[in-house]
C-alpha cells in the first residue's frame, strides 16, 4: 500500500484532506512548530533537518545543494541519528542528481542502503518511482506546480514509516 505525503515550507499550506503523512522542518528558515503540526491530529508528522544538527528531532536529512554542505555530513548524521533512534535507519531526502554523492559518502562511511540509511528522493517531475527501488522510502513527484497550491506531494511505498496512529 502507497500514502501520500505533502511537505511545504509553510505548513499551514499544506490541506488536510487527502493527507496521509505530514511533514515539516524542525530547524532553518521554514520551522513547523507543534501547533501547526497540531492542525493534522491522527495524521503521522515527518520531522525534516536542514543543517544536520537536529538528529535527535528529525527522522530525515534534507540534503539538497547549501544544506548540509556536503554528502559526508550524511552519513555523519545518519550514524547520530540511528545511534539516538535505533529502529528505522536515517531518511535522506536528496534530487536524483544527489544520489551518486550520497551513496558514496555512505559507503566510505561503511553505511548500508535499507540496514543504515533509507530515502526520499526527489523528482518534482511527475515520476513517481525510479529505476532502482532498493531503499527508497518515498519519492516526491510532484511541487507547487503540479499540486495547484503550496506543497509538495510525495508517494511514500514504506507502511512500517511513520505508521497510522490514532488519537484516543
Amino acid at each position: 500500500m502507497t500514502r501520500l505525503m505533502r511537505d511545504s515550507t509553510t505548513i499551514k499550506d499544506i490541506p488536510i484532506q487527502g493527507t496521509e503523512l505530514v511533514a515539516g522542518y524542525v530547524n532553518g528558515d521554514y520551522i513547523a512548530s507543534e501547533e501547526e503540526f497540531a492542525r493534522f491530529r491522527g495524521i503521522p508528522h515527518v520531522h525534516i533537518d536542514v543543517f544536520a544538527s537536529a538528529p535527535d528531532e528529525a527522522g530525515v536529512l534534507d540534503f539538497e545543494t547549501g544544506n548540509p554542505r556536503n554528502p559526508g555530513m550524511c552519513a555523519e548524521w545518519a550514524k547520530k541519528r540511528n545511534e539516538l533512534h535505533p529502529g528505522y535507519p536515517a531518511v535522506i531526502y536528496c534530487d536524483r542528481s544527489h544520489l551518486t554523492p550520497v551513496f558514496n559518502a555512505m559507503k566510505a562511511a561503511g553505511l548500508r542502503i535499507e540496514k543504515d540509511f533509507r530515502l526520499w528522493i526527489a523528482t518534482l517531475d511527475g515520476t513517481k518511482t525510479v529505476p532502482d527501488m532498493t531503499g527508497v522510502t518515498a519519492v516526491q513527484f510532484a511541487g507547487a506546480s503540479m499540486t495547484g497550491g503550496h506543497y509538495d506531494e510525495s508517494i511514500v511505498y514504506d507502511d512500517s514509516w511513520h505508521p497510522h496512529i490514532t488519537h484516543k
